[in-house]
This record gives structure tokens, C-alpha cells and sequence, in this order.
């Protein structure tokens, strides 16, 4: 398992303290455990997968058939 470096826990939330970063992911429904250290610990793998199905899908254009007759 990998999780979020601390760097790229700072990054997704935007703030550096943790009670404000554990504040912001459970807001957002993130789920993560606190670690022996205190940081919450955040699987990569769940951001990336949550991050792309917000991502906008990309319609397939269709071809405009009014011209042909």
C-alpha cells in the first residue's frame, strides 16, 4: 500500500496543520486512519480513483449528417 506523502497531503488539502487536514477529508468523505504519528494516512490509489470520476468524460462528437442527402 501506498499512501500520501505528507507533502501530498498538504497539496490536496491545502493546509499544513493536521486537525484542519483531517477536518477537510472527512468533509469530503476521504477515508483514512491516523497514524502512531498523529498524520492521517490517505491510500494514493483512493485519491487518484476519486479524482478521476470528477474528471470530465469527453463526449464522442457525432458527425453532422445534414449535409449529406
Amino acid at each position: 500500500m501506498e499512501f500520501l506523502s505528507r507533502h501530498e497531503l498538504v497539496e490536496l488539502t491545502g493546509a499544513s496543520k493536521r486537525p484542519v487536514q483531517i477536518r477537510w477529508l472527512a468533509e469530503r468523505g476521504y477515508r483514512f486512519e491516523i497514524g502512531a504519528d498523529g498524520n492521517p494516512k490517505v491510500l494514493s490509489s483512493a485519491v487518484q480513483s476519486r479524482l478521476e470520476e470528477k474528471a470530465p468524460r469527453r463526449r464522442r462528437r457525432q458527425p453532422d449528417w445534414s449535409a449529406v442527402r
